[in-house]
């Protein structure tokens, strides 16, 4: 039995200047499944130097005649998503489709009760290590699905919902495998060879647009250490010179963060320049650890940073976590130390107005963060943001998922339109990194990137810059 996994990831302006990063989740199914029933290629089908993304697919099936396909989609990519699940069908109405990620997990009895079911033979909500291998032993033996954990899918025109599992034990979770991957030149990280490793899974903060709690609920399950650093190994084996750290909050237990800083230094692994996702909270409280985590090879850190005002914090259930002293105080400290950071910022809560994005836009100029992301709040499928914003009707779009990619206003608020909120967010994105001098910070720091970004965008993209720089 052959088995393409396939990850077809849409380019989102401001985060693939960034970075382009593989896909974790398919690599870490594939390495925990029985390889005495399968074989299995991982298609990350994210780099811009395919020019035809559809033909290339189009073509590897013909090449690799899979029996099974697995897709894994967030949101944004769900028209996407569809059409190669028809391309699929189209090529051999034989080959099972199956769908998981965040979105299915997020939205899946929607897409159960939709005609587009009629391309998709089971989705799996949540984890998939264990339950995407269950699926292939009966797939191999006697096709009873009525056993498998997180499963969905349709038996005569019925909706069926297995029962979730228990979330998984990780350590009982297979290190990801990467020798299944069919592309592996391009991804990177501010230009570096990249690749992508998880510390744990779950977050403990209950931020009510975030989409984590619901695929891997509110609580924090740490790999040891000892398998964090020879993934990391593993990672740098296969061409790593940078890493992105998949956890939503690395610092959600900042003890063990120390810990793994520690470790990566005694291990010699510092000489890779690592990304993570951390909190103001954890950073500001925790002694020493901004300069420990640039010591163990952290160049670039996201905070999420979210806004000035505590009302709009309260609506986020983000309010009293920190105040705009601690921020100042984080960001100066991992700067200090050789750290860039990227500030994230979310514009369309209730109270929002222009002088209030205004204030945070002029405090992302104080903070002298290196990046600025001015993030449009986005009510995804299932989260508590979605269901208030639809009870108090700011929610002026509910199902084009194509415009849910964090840029597009998909809501109003009691003071602005999605237009007029659109236009501030282009406003504050456009004119930041001139006007903070962050445009020159990043030139000096990486000169060569930068300059090739430039020029890549002008000539490549020259739309996306128009919109991006407009008045």
């Amino acid at each position: 039995m052959k088995i393409l996994f396939v990850s077809y990831l849409k380019s989102i302006l401001g985060i693939d200047m960034m970075m382009k990063i593989q896909s974790l989740g398919l690599i870490s199914i594939a390495a925990n499944l029985d390889r005495e029933l399968c074989d299995v290629k991982v298609l990350d089908l994210l780099m811009d130097e395919i020019d035809n993304k559809r033909i290339y697919f189009h073509n590897y099936l013909m090449e690799y005649k899979p029996d099974i396909v697995g897709i894994s989609c967030i949101t944004l990519q769900y028209e996407e998503a569809i059409e190669l699940s028809k391309m699929i069908k189209n090529f051999d109405n034989n080959i099972k489709v199956v769908w998981g990620g965040y979105h299915p997990t997020l939205d899946y009895e929607r897409i159960l009760e939709s005609k587009d079911m009629e391309f998709i033979d089971f989705l799996i909500r949540g984890e998939a290590e264990i339950a995407f291998n269950e699926l292939i032993k009966a797939l191999n033996k006697d096709k009873d699905f009525t056993n498998i954990s997180n499963l969905s899918y349709k038996d005569n025109g019925k909706i069926i919902h297995n029962p979730m599992a228990e979330l998984l034990n990780v350590d009982e979770i297979k290190m990801p495998d990467r020798s299944v991957r069919v592309i592996t030149e391009g991804f990177h990280f501010m230009g570096i060879p990249a690749d992508i490793v998880e510390f744990s899974r779950g977050c403990y903060s209950n931020c009510n647009f975030c989409c984590s709690p619901v695929m891997y609920g509110r609580t924090l399950r740490k790999f040891k250490i000892e398998r964090i650093i020879e993934d990391i190994k593993d990672a740098q084996k296969y061409g790593a010179k940078s890493i992105f750290v998949a956890d939503h909050n690395v610092t959600a237990d900042a003890k063990f963060y120390k810990e793994i800083c520690e470790a990566i230094i005694e291990n010699g692994l510092n000489n890779i320049k690592y990304g993570v996702q951390a909190s103001v909270q954890a950073i500001n409280n925790t002694s020493n650890l901004a300069e420990l985590m640039v010591k163990s090879g952290v160049e670039w850190v996201l905070l999420g940073i979210e806004n000035i005002s505590e009302e709009n914090l309260k609506f986020m259930n983000k309010s009293k976590q920190y105040n705009s002293s601690d921020v100042y105080n984080v960001v100066s400290s991992l700067q200090k130390y050789g750290a860039t950071v990227v500030g994230t910022f979310v514009f369309g809560n209730p109270d929002d107005s222009e002088e209030s994005i205004m204030a945070n836009y002029e405090y992302a100029k104080k903070l002298k963060v290196d990046i600025a992301s001015f993030l449009s709040l986005t009510p995804y499928p299932n989260t508590p943001a979605r269901k208030t914003l639809i009870e108090q009707g700011f929610v002026t779009n509910l199902h084009n998922y194509s415009k849910y990619n964090l840029w597009d206003a998909n809501v109003r608020t009691k003071h602005l339109t999605s237009d007029e909120l659109l236009k501030l967010i282009e406003k504050c994105d456009s004119k930041f990194q001139l006007d903070s001098g962050a445009i020159w910070r990043l030139i000096g720091k990486y000169p060569a990137y930068m300059l090739k970004l430039i020029f890549t965008h002008l000539f490549k993209k020259p739309l996306n810059v128009f919109r991006r720089f407009k008045k």
